[in-house]
């Protein structure tokens, strides 16, 4: 699914800065194009893959340049007074050829909680393809108002088609330091933003999957609309670098096919359950309740010899009990070269969840 990525405010900018790297990274390209958005200089100037041509420096008379403080009114109004600028600095980053466009801000800071509804709205009348939103909560002791995300998040909800919503605080320990782990968090999420993006983008007829899935899988599960979460664990297979002991490790659980590469069915099924059980039960984006889900999609990812139809179906089955919704949609992303399965799982049309309740309570 080709996108265009959008970042707002300092957070949104490093995160399409690590999209663009992880888009290079892999084979097939799930990138339209990218821009970031900001009211502040120096963020803009500390990006390291975004062309200087798609930084876009926003409201330097309100702001001089040197950030929002915080505070979403005073991005607000400088988004305000270049408002047609912005506009078409977020245009140049969508082609005809994208299937959606992706705004990425941290509702904590001032210009991401600030600009990123009305740059939604502004995008919406342009286009007729989705615009979501991928949106990051600030942990509980950051030191932020509540009331910016809580306010935020209700704006951009109105904003856009679907949210999928990274939580600091699910990923966070009281004591740790957001400078200190920030770059860390950024990797998680593009880790799986990469993972969903990319499924059903092919450059060879071995990386075409059985049961595809494009563009339009995707934006049926988003289009429930609400918010999203997302899922994922990677499990190592077979590598020639192994010892004869862990080689027979992984043999004895069933990580490892036989010597002529093919993978039995059994084996298939073990390694499908037991990476799928781990990317639903372990750290989501954000933390909801599975039944509350409208929708769901499932990607299984990995050597071909792994995606048994049989393990699918079986996983597909085990999820549908776990959330209880009939609105599953499921696929295989072949990757000829890798050493691990990896599963993916996004959850959408999410309406509520203890989180998001406590922060519209605190933030009133």
């Amino acid at each position: 699914m080709r996108v265009a990525a959008i970042g707002v405010g300092g957070a949104g900018g490093r995160i399409v800065d690590a999209l663009l790297e992880d888009d290079d990274s892999r084979d097939v390209s799930y990138l339209d194009g990218v821009c970031a958005l900001d009211t502040d200089q120096a963020a803009l100037a500390n990006l390291n893959t975004v062309p200087e041509s798609a930084r876009h420096l926003f409201g330097q008379v309100k702001t001089g340049g040197s950030g929002a403080d915080g505070d979403p009114e005073r991005a607000t109004v400088a988004f305000e007074a270049d408002r047609l600028e912005s506009r078409r600095a977020a245009e140049d980053a969508v082609s005809s050829e994208a299937a959606a466009t992706v705004l990425i801000a941290s509702l904590g800071g001032g210009t991401g909680a600030g600009v990123t509804a009305k740059l939604a709205g502004a995008l919406q009348e342009l286009y007729d393809h989705p615009i979501y939103a991928v949106t990051i909560l600030p942990a509980s002791h950051e030191a932020i108002p509540d009331k910016n995300p809580a306010r935020a998040l209700q704006a951009v909800d109105s904003a856009v088609d679907a949210q999928i919503v990274f939580d600091n605080d699910v990923w966070l320990d009281p004591d740790d330091d957001i400078t200190a782990v920030a770059g860390e968090l950024n990797q998680v999420l593009v880790e799986r933003l990469g993972a969903l993006f990319s499924a059903g983008e092919v450059t060879a007829a071995d990386t075409v999957g059985q049961r595809v899935v494009d563009a339009s899988e995707i934006i049926a599960t988003l289009n429930e609309g609400g918010l999203a979460t997302i899922g994922y664990a990677e499990q190592r297979l077979q590598s020639e670098q192994q010892s004869g002991l862990e080689s027979m490790l992984d043999r004895i659980r069933g990580l490892v096919g036989a010597a002529d590469g093919t993978v039995d069915e059994i084996t298939a099924i073990k390694g499908v359950e037991t990476t799928l059980r781990r990317a639903t039960r372990g750290r989501l984006t954000f933390d909801c309740p599975l039944d509350g889900a409208a929708s769901a999609l499932l990607i299984v990812a990995g050597p071909p010899a792994w995606l048994h139809q049989s393990a699918i179906s079986d996983g597909q089955s085990w999820l549908a009990e776990e959330i209880g919704s009939v609105q599953l949609r499921t696929g295989d992303n072949p990757l000829p070269d890798s050493d691990s399965l990896g599963v993916l799982v996004v959850f959408a049309g999410v309406r509520d969840a203890p989180r998001i309740e406590a922060l519209r309570t605190t933030g009133q």
